[in-house]
């Protein structure tokens, strides 16, 4: 499931752009700017993503059921995916439509005075949607630990705090875009740039939602873990003395940090049989064969017993040294 930091970047990215959004509208109204509008739409789509997220990760969290045994990971790539269609409907069909209206219509009347209004409110949300920023990446380098971006984008189980990063990321470049439209509109008398920015933030929001659903949609679809964690999984398991072979392995990540295992091995069956009390099981049936099936039952439970004893260590040892393993399907080759 999502870490506790992941969820404190949601709420704080919740709060912020809730405040932003509606600064923005305030700004659009009293400037009537196209990339103004292109802004507090695209905080409206982040604020509405986010409460979608905050749903995700708490649905996450519930335990498993009888209806759902391997419990709710998935709910947080369900709604990321439901967030990310949200995104592209709304930030980017909404931005574009409104930014090539005003390309085409530009408005005749541009009000200088009034726009500084904007423009502060666009300062003020540069330092809000910053600081959630900064937040985030704290956040997602922790849980990075070292790895390079591109694999880490590519690998991690858990894209709601890359998503967080990927929303304030493209809100801090959407309000330095927005004001340089403004700031040129206003310079060249030129209501075009405005227009062309919006239109700039809203392909920058349509690649986000493309980005995540891609990422979310994978997860959903039954991803498992990396190749090289596969093999590091498989290498310390058939090196644990109990195990003889590795005959196969399978993952599935079915949440953030919560894989499934599915594992067929062949057991060292030298560590399975105590050939002592075997021994003895046979020099008692030839000494009281009137009793030969009530030891041989007894020799039987003994092994299935030390099997089973065996398999719950293997599964103890495969989840300590692989925390993420949560469920595991085992099967004797």
């Amino acid at each position: 499931m999502a870490s506790g930091g992941t969820l404190k970047v949601v709420v704080s990215a919740i709060t912020g752009n809730a405040v932003i959004t509606l600064g923005k509208f305030a700004g659009f109204f009293v400037s009537a700017s196209p990339s103004m509008l292109a802004e507090a739409i695209h905080s409206l789509a982040d604020t509405l993503n986010q409460v979608l997220l905050f749903i995700g990760i708490k649905q996450s969290q519930h335990e498993a059921s009888t209806q759902h045994p391997l419990g709710y990971g998935s709910a947080t790539y369900l709604w990321n995916l439901i967030s990310a269609v949200g995104i592209f409907f709304l930030g980017f069909g909404v931005t574009a439509y409104h930014g090539i209206h005003s390309l085409i219509h530009p408005p005749e009347n541009i009000n200088h005075s009034i726009n500084w209004i904007a423009i502060g409110v666009l300062l003020f949300a540069f330092v809000i949607e910053s600081y959630v920023l900064v937040q985030a990446y704290k956040e997602v380098n922790q849980k990075r630990k070292g790895q390079n971006w591109i694999s880490f984008f590519n690998e991690s189980d858990d894209p709601t705090a890359i998503a967080i990063l990927f929303e304030d990321g493209i809100a801090v470049l959407g309000v330095a875009l927005a004001f340089i439209g403004m700031m040129l509109t206003y310079f060249f008398k030129n209501p075009s740039f405005d227009a062309i920015t919006s239109i700039i933030i809203a392909l920058l929001l349509g690649l986000m939602a493309i980005f995540l659903g891609i990422a979310n949609g994978r997860f959903l679809i039954g991803r498992a873990m990396t190749d090289s964690s596969q093999e590091e999984m498989k290498n310390f398991i058939e090196n644990l003395e109990i195990v003889d072979h590795v005959e196969r392995i399978l993952t599935r990540v079915i949440g953030p940090s919560n894989v499934r295992l599915s594992l067929e091995v062949s057991l060292n069956g030298s560590l399975l049989i105590d050939r002592k009390k075997i021994s003895l099981d046979a020099q008692e049936i030839k000494s009281h064969p009137e009793q030969a099936t009530g030891i041989l039952v007894d020799t039987f439970d003994r092994a299935i017993r030390t099997t089973g004893n065996a398999i719950n260590e293997l599964e103890k040892q495969i989840q300590t040294r692989f925390p993420e393993v949560k469920f595991i399907d085992l099967e004797l080759h």
